[in-house]
């Protein structure tokens, strides 16, 4: 079980990113969390996975880890628990992968690395979950470079890791945002729908119908607090914040068109 207790997320000059954080994560649980742009949503992402940037503070709380306070770890701690107990699924699958190396050497690497296989029992364990993901294409993915892949490609491999590591906890940031409707249908359901069903996922998203398909509960997020939590179906029938009112009653479709009016002005 993964803890959030009363954090709060500083700046050095002082603005308040998070204030006073609680909730609980637990295993077989996809909570998802929301809110307006620059409400804290990828900070706390951050602040869990131990990636914060030198000039942002943890001013107070505790992130536990089956009791364990993850703020208290040292670096290589922190980074030992990715790919074995935290996985992570970013907004653009292209930022997490090396340009200049095939996919097939990178996913084999991780393999070895964090279970401590062979060469060849990893190169083996990458074109299963390779197919398990429907890219039937093995030998050419396998042998890409990530400029050679679409996102919607890049996205499968992300997940192929995933199926193969089995961590305990997911990160998502946005996942859907650079898929099609096709590709993210496909990732919503068949793909996190499954990772779901032995691991717990965390999902950062402004996407209404994939936190309705996917998350069971649900954190609003506004200036760095969060104004409403619960379960997703509750919330979505009764919001109570006035934020919370506007997201479940205007369409992704509508909140893209205001996006692409406000950035044309």
């Amino acid at each position: 079980m993964l803890e959030v207790r009363n954090l709060s997320v500083y700046t050095s000059s002082s603005k308040m990113l998070l204030g006073d954080i609680n909730f609980t994560f637990r295993q077989g649980i996809c909570t998802g969390i929301t809110g307006p742009s620059g409400s804290g949503k990828t900070t706390l992402l951050k602040v869990i996975l131990g990636v914060l940037s030198e000039n942002i503070v943890v001013k107070q709380g505790e992130i536990l880890l089956n009791g364990n306070d993850l703020l208290k770890m040292n670096t290589k701690e922190r980074r030992n628990l990715c790919g074995t107990q935290f996985g992570f699924i970013p907004q653009s699958p292209m930022t997490a992968f090396n340009p200049y190396v095939s996919l097939g050497s990178q996913v084999s690497e991780t393999f070895r690395k964090r279970l401590g296989l062979s060469k060849s029992s990893a190169n083996q364990l990458s074109m299963e979950m390779l197919k398990k993901v429907n890219l039937f294409d093995t030998d050419r993915v396998y042998n890409a470079r990530p400029n050679q892949l679409s996102g919607g490609m890049l996205q499968r491999v992300t997940m192929a890791i995933l199926l193969g590591l089995e961590p305990d906890y997911i990160f998502a940031d946005e996942p859907t945002s650079a898929l099609d409707e096709r590709n993210r249908q496909e990732f919503l359901i068949a793909q996190l729908m499954e990772l779901k069903s032995r691991s717990s996922i965390l999902f950062v998203s402004h996407d209404d119908d994939a936190i309705k398909q996917l998350c069971d509960e649900i954190l609003i997020l506004q200036n760095g607090k969060v104004v409403e939590q619960g379960r997703t179906d509750t919330i979505f029938s009764n919001p109570r914040n006035n934020w919370t009112r506007d997201f479940v009653t205007v369409s992704n479709e509508q909140r893209e068109e205001v996006w692409m009016w406000n950035k044309s002005q």
